[in-house]
């Protein structure tokens, strides 16, 4: 194949546009790789976060609020926990409360809850920092404290605190252990058990909420519909409660897609002028050829061949870039603030295959249209006019 040849030599004569068109690529590729491994990562921790540090569905008594309490809470919890797709169910009681100590004090979100129930839906046990989760149910008189609310109350496990309420009298309460979620909840999240709190608000028989997890959390759309139908009660699944977290995660790809495509695009201008360039230099030798009876399509196909090779060196040098910075910015830890990005404090990596194939087609396909203005421009040369420009 006489074109490739050709093309071949038109590519090692220049070698010094090659390295540089071919850099341009490779330093896209590995620039979008790198991007995409940090995209990949943070959408992966933000959902992992959201999924482990929230019920996968909450149910609501059926008020168009979703304020209000649910009786007969363990008929419920019972018919629920019998439905397919569901493994673990917690009622709970949600209230507002400040809890003092010393001179300290701090409002609080007072979860009564079953320990072993709540664990089993949440996994509490695994933010376990001091103490015991679990131990909370051996007692009437204990509270599990989220660790920076722990620390702006000052206190430890085994201190007593007050739970105060309005219109309630003080409770007295030993911390029995300290969590941390590594989420904006350890500032006011408070455990208390489900009894005591009934007690203490005078609500007996009844829960604000039954917490449910599910064998895939993906499902429960469709496992939270079944309960509205099945017991009447509201239920909201965590990807309703959290649309508009994941409607940013949308919206971003979008806007870094976008950015993407320039980024290709800007590298796809290196190589059209490599063979613009080419293209001004060989005139007499395209003029020639096609003198000789060469077709404008062998003309045409001649610099396609050259931009394909062009973009596929810098594919497979970009995409080992890509690879090596993605492993060097996984192996360093980079803090982030974490109230800025929804908790999560390190910068996440996730290096996936699909990330090389998708910036690695979309590369290969950007290049080839970055030669077809060139290699049009080479075949409607004139043969008589090209070779009188030597």
């Amino acid at each position: 194949m006489y074109e490739f040849q050709i093309a071949r030599r038109h590519i090692t004569s220049k070698q010094r546009h090659t390295l540089f068109s071919v850099l341009s690529v490779a330093l896209a590729i590995g620039m979008i790789v790198s991007l995409m491994s940090m995209m990949s990562g943070f959408s992966e921790e933000l959902i992992q976060m959201t999924v482990e540090n929230s019920a996968h569905i909450v149910v609501n008594s059926p008020n168009d609020d979703g304020s209000g309490d649910i009786h007969l809470y363990q008929h419920y919890t019972s018919q629920i926990a019998a439905m397919e797709g569901v493994t673990a169910v917690s009622p709970r009681i949600l209230a507002q409360a400040a809890i003092s100590y010393r001179d300290n004090s701090a409002g609080v979100l007072l979860n009564g809850v079953d320990p072993p129930f709540e664990n089993a839906v949440m996994q509490v046990t695994d933010d376990v920092v001091a103490g015991s989760f679990i131990d909370l149910s051996r007692t009437d008189r204990g509270i599990v404290l989220g660790d920076k609310l722990a620390e702006e109350l000052e206190v430890d496990v085994a201190d007593r605190v007050d739970l105060v309420s309005p219109g309630k009298n003080a409770m007295s309460l030993r911390v029995i252990g300290i969590i941390d979620t590594g989420t904006g909840l350890d500032e006011t999240l408070a455990y208390a058990r489900l009894g005591t709190v009934q007690d203490f608000y005078d609500k007996e028989g009844v829960v604000s909420s039954i917490a449910v997890r599910t064998n895939d959390p993906y499902q429960a759309n469709t496992i939270a519909t079944t309960i509205r139908q099945k017991t009447g009660l509201d239920a909201m699944s965590w990807t309703e409660a959290n649309s508009e977290i994941l409607g940013l995660l949308n919206t971003q790809t979008l806007f870094v897609w976008i950015y993407y495509a320039l980024i290709y695009a800007m590298a796809g201008f290196g190589i059209v002028n490599m063979l613009i360039t080419i293209v001004m230099e060989k005139k007499s030798e395209i003029g020639m050829l096609m003198a000789m009876g060469t077709s404008k399509r062998s003309i045409t196909l001649i610099f396609l061949i050259e931009s394909t090779i062009l973009g596929t060196m810098g594919l497979v040098v970009g995409c080992i870039l890509g690879y090596l910075v993605s492993v060097g910015l996984g192996m360093y830890q980079i803090d982030l603030p974490a109230d800025m990005y929804f908790g999560i404090t390190t910068m996440p990596m996730k290096i996936e295959i699909m990330n090389f194939v998708y910036a690695a087609g979309f590369a290969f396909v950007l290049n080839v249209i970055a030669g077809v203005y060139p290699a049009r421009r080479a075949a409607n040369l004139d043969p008589v006019e090209a070779i009188e420009s030597v």
